[in-house]
């Protein structure tokens, strides 16, 4: 008797335990380090008594099947093998462009206050940083740029944009029809049904706020940034288009339940997420960020790697030839992380390099997780 999982079934191992991704009923299954050793044997064909309980436990989640005689399982895949082989131009997912720098208020989570933040890339920003603001035809010829290398979405950001709301609007109706999706940051204070109808159906607005009692739409996505002592208060909020922005000031001010520490950070993955995960980084992978002032960043946040400038470069030509800094980004999976590496769940858990590289001072350093891949076991 011979038992393997089924072709939509990966079975990732960490040091010590194992999952399985199914990939169409997008589940996990956590292993124990006897029933990891248990599949692994199975999937190299070897043999297996027929009263297995967690065989046929999985024969019944539909993750994988019995057989009288070995088989071979092809393992489903996204794309073609034959153009995997090929050298087409990487894919650039997703473009922020930080249009503005400018704005009246002083949060207090603002960037320019050096506030660590997990979502700090979604949210407005300001920067204490020299540079002239590219003017209205380079954005146009960036954007023109990012739609010939096949960019998908880009988040029009920077500052106050209603202060530059022009500006904004011109940029805005220059990318319309060129990307799947666009979307604008705006703040909660700013927001006004004026503005609304300005937008129209041309862009996605996300909406920064720091006070839960200010959120009224429930249309809108809205990015809520907390402090630690709010963390508790984050659990009541309701609403789908909600997500949580967590202010981490230092190593001492992390919980053991915080979503960024807890098993909430394992995500349910899909056939495309998780063959990007194999290979990119889940957050850099496929994204630049174009600042203010020309300068080409991998992140929003990460304001201190450079691929260089647009203002006297074609993008086109820092992707060309910058590529190999780029690519040390885009292919920073989570195999190449410190403690991710032996991690079963490294290809379904999110990640911020930005927000971990300003705890630890290590772009490959770790601290955002609540699990020992080594001992298997989750913190209480």
């Amino acid at each position: 008797m011979y038992f393997r999982l089924n072709p939509e079934c990966y079975l990732i191992r960490g040091v010590k335990r194992g999952a399985i991704y199914d990939l169409i009923d997008e589940k996990i299954c956590a292993l124990n380090q006897q029933e990891t050793e248990l599949v692994t044997s199975c999937e190299k064909n070897n043999h297996v008594r027929g009263d297995e309980k967690l065989l046929f436990r999985l024969k019944q989640l539909r993750m994988g099947n019995f057989y009288q005689n070995k088989v071979y399982i092809q393992k489903l895949r996204v794309g073609s093998p034959i153009k995997e082989m090929e050298s087409d131009p990487p894919a650039l997912h997703r473009a922020f462009l930080e249009i503005n720098n400018s704005c009246n208020r002083d949060c207090w989570f603002c960037g320019c206050h050096g506030i660590k933040r997990s979502f700090g890339c979604m949210g407005c920003n300001k920067w204490n940083e020299s540079g002239e603001i590219l003017s209205l035809e380079k954005w146009k010829a960036i954007i023109d740029e990012l739609r010939d290398l096949d960019c998908r979405d880009i988040f029009i950001t920077g500052g106050d944009l209603t202060l530059v709301w022009d500006r904004a609007i011109d940029i805005l109706d220059y990318a319309n029809g060129k990307f799947r999706n666009i979307y604008m940051i705006l703040h909660q204070q700013s927001l006004s049904l004026i503005k609304i109808n300005d937008l129209a159906d041309k862009a996605n607005i996300i909406v920064q706020a720091d006070d839960f009692n200010t959120i009224q739409s429930k249309d809108l996505a809205v990015l809520v940034t907390v402090k630690p002592e709010n963390w508790e208060d984050a659990n009541n909020i309701e609403g789908k288009n909600i997500r949580i922005d967590f202010v981490i000031e230092d190593e001492n001010s992390l919980s053991n339940d915080l979503p960024l520490v807890s098993k909430n950070k394992i995500l349910p993955v899909n056939m495309y997420r998780f063959m990007n995960n194999l290979e990119y980084h889940p957050c850099l992978g496929h994204t630049l960020a174009i600042c203010y002032n020309g300068n080409v960043i991998p992140c929003p946040m990460m304001r201190s790697h450079s691929f260089g400038n647009v203002r006297d470069r074609e993008l086109y030509d820092i992707f060309e030839k910058e590529w190999e800094d780029i690519d040390k980004f885009w292919n920073l999976n989570l195999d190449t992380i410190e403690k991710c590496t032996s991690c079963e769940f490294r290809y379904a858990c999110t990640d911020c390099r930005a927000l971990e590289e300003s705890l630890t001072g290590k772009l490959k350093g770790k601290i955002l997780c609540g699990y020992d891949p080594k001992e298997g076991e989750w913190l209480q």
